[in-house]
């Protein structure tokens, strides 16, 4: 199959639940980039967006008075429209993708509204334990909480004694290039970022190298910090450039382009207080039939509830602690059929999972 000829999906060409025209998806995230941007394009495309365009509208508020008119790209088919925090005040049933602290004052336009009688139908989720602190849990104390990983779910409740619903992450299951034989090779779409371990990426591939075989590709979001302080040949690492092939437009078309002619893709995210379930590069590689390479301390990290894991190394995936298995996992380049088959047990609870529920319209 050519993959220069698969086509973009038909956005408005859905079957969708229909939500309350009041329902207002909010996005308090400075980048458009991410899992928190994947998050947020899977669940509108799950619960279903609306057939009319300016419906689709995601609100991104901002500290300025004024409103913006016009609608910018968000990816995936998407737009946003930036506003001005006061406009929450108006909003009867807003819906937050993710929540950060550093939206604070932002946030407080939300419960600053006498008009507001309640606050329960005020739905937030909560990525992972840095979305949190002390003065934010206070706010949403009395919001509808939910929780995509259940060692997050557990932190929260131990930490700040916040309530939250479980939900598994919403997946859009859009078409693939599913006709790619004899794959060879990995790729990671990460963030190229803090906590990501892109060093141990880039030493793996110095050791491949002196192999001859060739190294680990690199897509994503640079974070520009991280490069100066842990890769361009520090700490061991070979230059960064030689194996990094620049960011991919949001959309389901660009990530099976990158990852559907490859064998593995390469996650070794760690967050602390985290770990054992999904994240999207976990999803997007399982749903394009590529074999997953964890962080062994993401499945593994004793402060992780065992029956929180998703995945067990050899059995859905496979699992390293440094670079040298990195690079000989990638010179042995087992048979990964049996892998990717149950990893695809995983699925179902994504792409069945029913968002609309938690919408509280009455």
């Amino acid at each position: 199959m050519n993959i220069k000829k698969l086509k973009l999906i038909n956005t408005y060409v859905l079957t969708y639940y229909k939500l309350n025209s009041n329902t207002q998806f909010i996005y308090l995230h400075k980048f458009f980039f991410g899992g928190v941007t994947t998050f947020t394009a899977h669940l509108i495309y799950t619960i279903g967006i609306s057939e009319i365009k300016n419906n689709n509208v995601i609100l991104r508020p901002i500290s300025s008075n004024k409103s913006e008119n016009r609608l910018r790209d968000f990816g995936y088919g998407l737009h946003y429209k930036n506003i001005s925090s006061k406009v929450l005040r108006n909003i009867q049933y807003p819906f937050l993708t993710m929540i950060k602290d550093d939206y604070y004052p932002i946030i407080l336009n939300l419960i600053n509204n006498t008009q507001r009688e309640r606050t329960d139908n005020i739905v937030v989720v909560i990525h992972d334990p840095r979305d949190i602190s002390n003065r934010i849990s206070e706010l949403i104390r009395k919001w509808k909480i939910i929780t995509i990983r259940r060692s997050v779910q557990q932190y929260i409740q131990q930490k700040y004694n916040l309530n939250s619903v479980f939900l598994y992450h919403p997946f859009y299951v859009y078409p693939t290039i599913s006709s790619i034989l004899n794959r060879k090779g990995a790729v990671s779409i990460s963030r190229i970022g803090f906590g990501k371990n892109i060093d141990i990426i880039l030493k793996a591939n110095k050791i491949l190298e002196s192999f001859g075989i060739n190294g680990i590709r690199l897509y994503g979001y640079p974070t520009p910090l991280y490069i100066y302080l842990h890769l361009n040949g520090k700490n061991g690492a070979v230059e960064f450039n030689k194996y990094y092939y620049g960011k991919f437009d949001k959309s389901f078309l660009s990530v099976s382009n990158i990852i559907a002619t490859k064998k593995f893709v390469v996650d070794l995210s760690l967050v602390k207080n985290d770990g054992g379930g999904t994240q999207y590069t976990y999803l997007e590689a399982i749903h394009n039939n590529c074999a997953l390479i964890l962080h062994r301390r993401w499945i593994q990290d004793l402060n992780n509830d065992p029956k929180y894991c998703d995945f067990k190394e050899g059995y859905n995936c496979f699992a390293i602690d440094n670079e040298k298995e990195l690079a000989e996992l990638i010179k042995v380049d087992p048979d990964t059929t049996k892998i990717i088959n149950n990893a695809k047990r995983l699925m179902h609870r994504h792409t069945d999972i029913n968002w609309s529920k938690v919408i509280d319209n009455n």
